[in-house]
């Protein structure tokens, strides 16, 4: 079987890229996961449909940073023990846990953020209806994306073992995500989805502060106390998202755009770096959302506080950081719809 010849700084090259892509991925999981625990471990927050969909996206940033953790330990092993410099087959790259994770994962963190603009996009247009609904819209919200994701990810697969030579050795066995291991359609449906769907939440989400602005010049002089405090609560969270979305454009939408648009089609100028600095204020964007959401919204930032305590929201402090736009009791969400639409 044949092996992959390397020289010494090559081979230091490649564990000193593997080593950092893990702690990258270390930081992005481990914050992320933390998120998802604040979220579903205080009752008062997981009764919120928005914080169901903000832990979607989490869990869609800590899964990248799960398969970049893999990557960069699984490399480093195999270039410990001299298997990575065996030549294996595409469909064998495939296979490997983090090109899958990738294919699952890159795509889902795409189209999540098209989903979060939807959301924000229906919550402003129809509020009434909006606050209605229970966290089931949000888990189904979450699970048709899941599951769509995982449609295309077996499409890819299906693709992949069925091109030519797809069973042939060709590639040394550390396997380089989608180059290595994806059909070429499939790898430019990998760099579309970086493109398209951020491209279009960042559109969307100028309609959702276009609309957001209308009802708050409706809201003047509205007496009705609770629809005043549901529909505060609605601007904070949508603004919150709004900044996140400002992020995705500026350290995402507009690298990405530049990469793969700009250099090869309009000859903008390129550098030897530049696909690693891109992919740097990618990894980036996670982990500023975090921030962003922790500033923003004062009851996960005292949800946040109190898990680093190992400790549980009481509920004189849920009544204090209570979202007021959070989801009623199932027995009272039409009793509260209808005593709202009759003071209109």
């Amino acid at each position: 079987m044949s092996a992959v010849n390397m020289t010494n700084s090559s081979l230091q090259s490649l564990v000193d890229a593997s080593g950092i892509k893990a702690m990258q991925g270390g930081v992005l999981f481990g914050l992320n996961l933390i998120i998802i625990i604040v979220i579903f471990f205080h009752r008062l927050l997981r009764q919120q449909k928005e914080y169901i969909i903000v832990a979607g996206r989490a869990f869609c940033d800590a899964l990248r940073g799960f398969a970049m953790i893999i990557t960069g330990l699984g490399r480093i092993f195999m270039v410990k023990y001299g298997s990575g410099f065996v030549y294996v087959s595409r469909w064998e790259c495939y296979l490997k846990p983090w090109n899958i994770l990738f294919d699952f994962s890159d795509p889902l963190g795409a189209y999540v953020l098209v989903m979060v603009s939807l959301d924000r996009l229906f919550a402003v247009s129809v509020p009434l209806r909006y606050f209605s609904l229970t966290t089931d819209y949000a888990w189904k919200m979450n699970g048709a994306l899941f599951i769509f994701v995982l449609s295309n990810v077996a499409v890819g697969a299906v693709l992949s073992y069925t091109m030519p030579n797809s069973h042939v050795p060709l590639f040394p066995s550390y396997c380089y995500y989608s180059e290595h291991s994806d059909h070429p359609a499939y790898q430019q449906y990998i760099v579309l989805c970086r493109i398209v769907p951020p491209t279009i939440s960042v559109i969307l989400y100028a309609f959702v502060l276009i609309r957001l602005r209308q009802h708050y010049s409706r809201m003047t002089g509205v007496s009705e106390q609770q629809q005043a405090q549901q529909m505060k609560k609605l601007g904070q969270i949508t603004i919150t998202l709004g900044i996140a979305c400002f992020v995705t454009l500026t350290v995402h939408v507009i690298p990405v755009l530049y990469q793969y648009a700009f250099v090869p089609y309009l000859g903008a100028p390129a550098w030897a770096s530049m696909y690693s600095d891109v992919y740097l204020l990618n990894n980036m964007e996670p982990l500023m959302n975090i921030f962003i959401y922790l500033v923003r919204q004062k009851d996960l930032r005292a949800a946040f506080i109190l898990v680093l305590r190992c400790k549980q929201l009481k509920p004189a402090t849920q009544n204090a950081v209570r979202h007021t736009g959070s989801d009623p009791p199932r027995h009272s969400q039409q009793r509260n719809v209808i005593a709202v639409q009759s003071v209109q």
